[in-house]
């Protein structure tokens, strides 16, 4: 009888181990790098995770953070579950975990319908093209069907973009004049839609590629089909 009631202390004292070393690996900043929903692929932009020891954790989509709370790890299950007090309540319930040398892997059924979540560990946040987009863009050139329309566009050379981090673009026309709107970047894809505030005037929505020193706008909208703008970075107006 000893020599099976040691067998279960020693095989307790590695569970317990095994399944704090599980918990204890998911401490730390995260990037969600895919998502597949069923059969469909809804990886979003940036997304990331922060788990501390604490209890705690947040996420965001690159250097917004959208969620604040509680996360708890169940060591028999092999499950974690988080909680948003100012959020909405998660009704799928919570996500089994598994790790391989590389990535971890969340695994859980919503709507009736399998989804994995693949993360990998970052030491920084990912950067999101709604980061780099804030500043003043001047144009470089731009294009109709491949088509310079540069000289219709900007004769007087004083258009610029100017993309805010309160999410409100200005807009100078080549006559100088200034109008505003809201800008929206999409979740899971390189897009913007620019939504004037001028009563009138149509939103429009933009495929981009963006980094630190220029950005590209392809049309996407009825209204900008087969347009292609390129900007650079200005420091000035």
């Amino acid at each position: 009888m000893k020599y099976i009631l040691q067998l279960f202390i020693i095989s307790s004292i590695f569970l317990t181990q095994s399944s704090y070393g599980q918990k204890s690996r998911m401490i730390g900043l995260w990037e969600a790098i895919n998502v597949d929903v069923g059969e469909e692929n809804m990886t979003p932009v940036a997304k990331w995770f922060r788990f501390k020891e604490d209890g705690t954790t947040e996420s965001g989509n690159g250097w917004l953070k959208n969620y604040d709370g509680t996360w708890e790890y169940d060591a028999g299950k092999s499950t974690f579950g988080s909680n948003d007090p100012l959020g909405i309540k998660d009704e799928a319930g919570a996500f089994k975990v598994s790790f391989d040398k590389e990535y971890m892997y969340w695994e859980r059924e919503e709507d009736g319908m399998p989804v994995k979540v693949t993360l990998k560990p970052v030491n920084e946040l990912p950067m999101s093209p709604a980061d780099f987009l804030k500043g003043v863009w001047g144009i470089e050139s731009i294009t109709k069907d491949g088509v310079s329309i540069l000289d219709q566009f900007d004769p007087n050379g004083k258009h610029y973009l100017h993309i805010r981090w309160d999410r409100i673009y200005r807009n100078r026309n080549s006559e100088g004049e200034i109008f505003t709107g809201y800008w929206h970047i999409h979740g899971h894809r390189s897009e913007i839609t620019l939504l004037p505030h001028t009563e009138g005037k149509i939103a429009e929505s933009w495929r981009i590629e963006v980094n630190e020193k220029e950005l590209l706008m392809v049309g996407i909208s009825d209204t900008n089909r087969n347009i292609e703008r390129k900007y650079v970075r200005r420091n000035t107006f």
